[in-house]
């Protein structure tokens, strides 16, 4: 999974950037509609337990992200990220909110992201049924 870890980190990180989600699950949905958009990020264990269960994955990435010290999480339980970080170069920052930005046009705030996933994941679920 190397090679996704370099892409899920920025990703992660620009989703932070952007949205400053006060829960895991704007993060995940984020992640959700950019995997269903970039073929690189396809994650097979994604949604399988239903789509309101919070990836062991995305928590795994956080922590690694808080211990790192590119995220910080506040008292006021936001995700925030850190422009003095040096680990994630800057230029992977700067394409990953570019990629965001283009592929999430529409997703303005971490509700919208949420009710964009959830219809996503219901769609994926319904043709899969058929």
């Amino acid at each position: 999974m190397g090679a996704k870890s370099k892409l899920i980190t920025p990703y992660i990180a620009s989703i932070v950037k952007k949205y400053l989600p006060k829960n895991e699950e704007i993060i995940h949905s984020g992640l959700f509609l950019l995997s269903t958009r970039e073929e690189q990020l396809k994650i097979p264990d994604w949604y399988y337990n239903g789509y309101s269960v919070i990836s062991e994955t995305v928590s795994s990435y956080l922590q690694t992200l808080c211990m790192e010290k590119i995220l910080t999480f506040t008292n006021d339980g936001k995700y925030l990220f850190s422009d003095d970080q040096n680990s994630i170069p800057s230029e992977d920052i700067e394409t990953a909110v570019s990629v965001v930005n283009n592929m999430l046009p529409d997703c303005e705030s971490g509700i919208k992201i949420v009710k964009e996933s959830n219809r996503a994941f219901q769609l994926k679920h319904i043709g899969a049924v058929r």
